[in-house]
């Protein structure tokens, strides 16, 4: 038996530190490590045409829904944030069920064909898309009610203009 060997490179990067935001081309969307509620980066608020940041409201952590409470500087937005991230619990084509933290309450996202095909032309997945989704509804404030993401729908243009601002 001959034995072989394969040289491998594995490039450094700074995922197990702070995201390095400075090499994103203007107009880029973020990857979703970029958004993640519970990332390193303050969160803008998802109001519109405010340029506030959400910061976490004296009330702090409710132990019986799993999430934070945030405030906007600026306007007083009031949203959420789950300190373990939002859990797929299951998903049926493009309707995906999210949990989170400890609380019996879900977030069900439902996603179109073409938001799919227009968020992939950024390099995000449905199920990426999907969890994206589900923690851009706590950020709103939305902690059940059903997020559809269709071209004609309400929710489609704040989410997309929520991630492509600067």
């Amino acid at each position: 038996m001959i034995q072989r060997t394969a040289e491998v490179t594995v490039p450094h990067d700074n995922s197990s530190g702070q995201a390095d935001h400075q090499g994103l081309p203007t107009g880029a969307v973020p990857g979703p490590d970029l958004i993640a509620s519970n990332g390193p980066t303050p969160l803008r608020c998802p109001t519109h045409k405010c340029d506030g940041f959400l910061n976490t409201d004296a009330s702090g952590y409710d132990p019986h829904t799993g999430l934070e409470v945030l405030v906007c500087t600026q306007c007083r937005h009031r949203g959420f944030r789950s300190r373990e991230g939002v859990i797929l619990l299951f998903r049926g084509g493009y309707e995906f069920k999210f949990s989170y933290g400890p609380s019996l309450q879900t977030i069900t996202v439902l996603l179109s064909s073409a938001s799919v095909n227009l968020w992939s032309t950024h390099g995000v997945n449905d199920e990426q898309l999907a969890k994206i989704a589900a923690e851009w509804s706590l950020l709103c404030g939305n902690t059940t009610k059903r997020v559809h993401l269709g071209i004609p729908a309400e929710e489609f243009p704040d989410f997309y203009l929520y991630f492509c601002q600067k």
